[in-house]
């Protein structure tokens, strides 16, 4: 365990470095998914007609596409901390 600690303290740049590298392509996935949801909660929102089977998926689309928008912000924000420390 200490030899691992010592190598990571020496490494402590490119430590940081392939964390906002693995934050940013996460980042990216989670965007990429938000988006998709929000595309098809608005295309059964428009053509539900109050089929409440349609209601729930777009209610599940449009929670999957708000948290998925929080969590790509946070991811970015964390890629870029970490790529400036």
């Amino acid at each position: 365990m200490n030899s691992l600690n010592a190598f990571a303290s020496v490494n402590k740049m490119n430590t940081n470095e392939i964390l906002a590298q693995r934050f940013y392509r996460f980042f990216k996935y989670t965007r990429n998914i938000a988006l998709i949801s929000f595309i098809v909660f608005f295309i059964l929102n428009a053509i539900n007609t109050g089929n409440s089977i349609l209601y729930w998926i777009c209610y599940g689309c449009l929670m999957v596409s708000i948290v998925g928008a929080m969590q790509s912000v946070l991811l970015y924000v964390l890629s870029k901390y970490y790529k400036k420390r």
